[in-house]
């Protein structure tokens, strides 16, 4: 794995969001229709857990979480909510870094670090068991309309 010189992590601002926007539309499209609720998000819980990873000035990479709990009927803890690397920069070490930021800021804080995704994801899966996350107790139902 290439490293970067003069990667930089830091935690994430207001003025991010034009930046993370851009790098998660060149990951998975235009389709997605998060940016005002991730701005909500992060202006409402002022994301603890949310990093910024920086080349040279330039954002290459973010992760959001913040620290929730009831909803889910478990104690606090800290929910990856959304990563991204841009494209160009994948395959250096940079979603490693930013998870290690989300991980020891969830340490610092006394809480778990939890993450839900599709199970079928395949390339993410073998991405968080590398990080040292393995298998929670959550279990999704679903029930259609017809």
């Amino acid at each position: 794995m290439e490293q970067i010189p003069g990667l930089r992590i830091r935690n994430m601002t207001d003025g991010d969001m034009v930046s993370i926007v851009e790098i998660d539309r060149k990951i998975v499209g235009a389709d997605r229709d998060w940016p005002q609720r991730a701005s909500s998000h992060f202006s409402t819980y002022h994301a603890p857990l949310s990093f910024i990873a920086e080349v040279e000035g330039k954002v290459v990479g973010f992760i959001i979480g913040d620290i929730r709990g009831a909803e889910y009927a478990l104690p606090l803890s800290g929910w990856l909510d959304i990563m991204g690397v841009e494209p160009s920069y994948q395959g250096k070490g940079i979603g490693r870094k930013l998870m290690e930021a989300f991980v020891r800021g969830c340490r610092e804080r006394g809480v778990k670090a939890r993450v839900l995704f599709d199970e079928g994801n395949q390339r993410l899966k073998g991405f968080l068991t590398s990080a040292g996350f393995g298998r929670g107790n959550l279990v999704e139902f679903v029930r259609g309309f017809n």
